[in-house]
């Protein structure tokens, strides 16, 4: 009997026996009705395991978008005669979200046909006329990217494009997706916010993450003056054109764009020519570019117009993970990029230029003392893999979860009933969290609020994961354990070295179960152990590199800083 190869979500009623799973991905949101699923299922191997691929297949999707640019301008503006950098600009945050979906499900649908291409299968496809429609760039990651109907159907087009003789298409019929829908005309009060919003990032510096407002003024300021020095952007297409011909799309490129191009961009107006300024000027942009498409346009007017852009870092991830996508093609690529301490971020090329960030200073040596709890810090667990950068693959995803319950397991009983646990917030296509934990669990609570308050007045932090949480315990000196499993992670040299001396100093572990012995033998008093001069040291050390604080607070470092570029 044919088994039947499930690209999109599992139908109910399925059964191990019949149907084999293209990824964890569909059992997205469907937990409840396959008990004991991640066992029970076979999956198509994970083709992105080493690093080494992972880092070629982040190049092929950037050498991806790069290649179909002058399509997407002219689709968007037939007869276009603006510069090549406004397009770059507008287009760069959804156009290489869409290329690295593109190129990391052939790389699944490779090894799907590797290992089941000889096997008589039935495969449901989604045809080709099946419609998208999303309301901005934010709208395809969260809908399109972590959408089942869209991961349905572009693995249906790539398949069927490289189908192997022994499986039998299931054509199913057309489906129309619209998203972004239902959100009706805003009130006054968030009229009023949209407004607020609108001239604060009109700001030459608008308020980032951690920044105040009579900060973002006082750094304004500090930018109005002609640009000093050399223009330190470069284009795209001196660094990522021609790598992406390597990865050997079996369909082209240009129609799977079309097909997840959003309304944002689709109704923008753009300007006839961009005049060249004479007197190039700085601006910071804000993290906002990556979901408002209007803001977006108005830094790539400013971009065409000969000006330059700064970006800073707002969280984790940045200098450190071995492999991005976005941060290279988005950031990096500017005039500057501001971090919280590191100069250089493996190979990627960029201006990095250190500086104590805001955000972590307002909260650097604020831990007020011994609180009465443990608090266990979660992060996003996708299912489908969207990210292609240095994040564990699906798979890799669910031997997360279960360490959760490994580490409660290894906790001593007396601190389960002293423990907070706070999940991820909710994204769509990611696995169940709290409501999986907690009922193997009853003693832990669940962890509501405000983070950064419950962070700071916490006996202990347990973290399973690096991240922006990780970084800014550190910087406010909150006690802290942490584990996760470095094969899931792929961190830069540097930052390998780094946590080693972390490891040393018993704030990093490679499993749950020493992670959950380590707070046990310091719970009774964390402080001591914190405070001792090894664990201060390795604290300083990670911090200087990777969240810099002053005591003298942010501000001259950055107004000096933005008055000499």
């Amino acid at each position: 009997m044919e088994k039947i190869l499930v690209l999109g979500a599992m139908p109910e009623g399925a059964i191990p026996q019949d149907c084999l799973a293209a990824g964890p991905w569909c059992f997205a949101g469907r937990e409840e009705l396959f008990p004991d699923w991640e066992s029970r299922f076979a999956f198509a191997p994970e083709p992105l395991r080493d690093p080494a691929r992972l880092e070629l297949c982040a190049k092929q999707a950037l050498a991806t978008y790069v290649g179909a640019l002058p399509a997407l301008a002219e689709a968007l503006c037939p007869a276009n005669r603006l510069p090549l950098v406004y397009w770059e600009t507008l287009l760069a945050p959804w156009g290489v979200d869409v290329a690295r979906q593109l190129v990391e499900r052939w790389a699944r649908a490779v090894a799907m046909i590797d290992v089941w291409g000889e096997m008589p299968l039935r495969v449901p496809l989604l045809p080709p006329e099946c419609t998208f429609s999303f309301a901005t760039g934010h709208d395809f990651t969260l809908c399109g990217a972590l959408g089942a109907t869209f991961n349905h159907w572009l693995l249906s087009r790539l398949l069927e494009a490289a189908w192997p003789e022994a499986w039998q298409k299931e054509i199913l019929s057309p489906v129309s997706e619209r998203h972004g829908l239902g959100r009706g005309s805003p009130g006054m009060k968030e009229c009023l916010r949209r407004g607020a919003r609108r001239l604060a990032l009109g700001l030459p510096c608008p308020p980032l993450k951690g920044m105040s407002l009579l900060q973002s003024l006082r750094f304004s300021l500090a930018l109005l003056h002609k640009s000093k020095g050399e223009d330190h952007s470069f284009p795209l297409c001196a660094v990522f054109a021609g790598v992406g011909q390597q990865c050997g799309l079996p369909l082209p490129a240009l129609p799977v764009f079309l097909a997840a191009l959003p309304r944002s961009l689709q109704e923008l107006k753009h300007p006839a020519k961009l005049s060249v300024t004479s007197a190039p000027r700085l601006r910071v942009a804000s993290i906002q570019s990556y979901e408002d498409e209007k803001y977006l346009q108005r830094l790539a007017v400013w971009r065409g117009r000969g000006h330059r852009l700064m970006y800073a870092q707002h969280g984790a991830g940045y200098g450190q993970m071995l492999t991005g996508c976005l941060a290279p093609a988005v950031e990096y690529r500017q005039h500057a990029f501001i971090t919280w301490g590191w100069r250089e971020h493996g190979g990627l090329r960029g201006n990095f230029i250190p500086l104590p960030y805001p955000q972590l200073v307002r909260i650097a040596e604020k831990h007020r003392g011994e609180g009465k709890d443990i608090l266990f810090v979660g992060t996003e667990m996708p299912l489908f893999p969207y990210r292609l950068d240095a994040w564990p693959t699906p798979l890799q995803v669910l031997e997360y979860r279960q360490a959760k319950a490994r580490f409660f397991s290894a906790l001593r009983d007396d601190l389960r009933a002293r423990s907070l646990y706070r999940p991820y917030f909710p994204v769509p296509g990611t696995l169940r969290d709290a409501d999986w934990l907690l009922p193997q669990f009853p003693q832990v609570r669940l962890c509501a609020g405000d983070l950064a308050g419950r962070m700071l007045s916490c006996r202990l932090l347990v973290l399973d994961h690096p991240g922006t949480t990780m970084l800014e315990a550190l910087a406010a000196n909150v006690p802290v354990v942490s584990y996760w499993s470095r094969p899931s992670w792929h961190f830069t040299r540097e930052s390998e070295v780094m946590l080693d001396s972390l490891a040393e100093a018993g704030i990093w572990y490679p499993t749950p179960e020493e992670a959950a012995r380590a707070a046990g033998r310091v719970f009774d008093n964390p402080l001591l152990w914190w405070k001792g001069d090894s664990v201060q040291a390795a604290r300083r050390r990670y911090c200087a590199k990777y969240a810099m604080t002053v005591r003298s607070g942010a501000n001259r470092y950055w107004i000096k800083t933005l008055a000499q570029l």
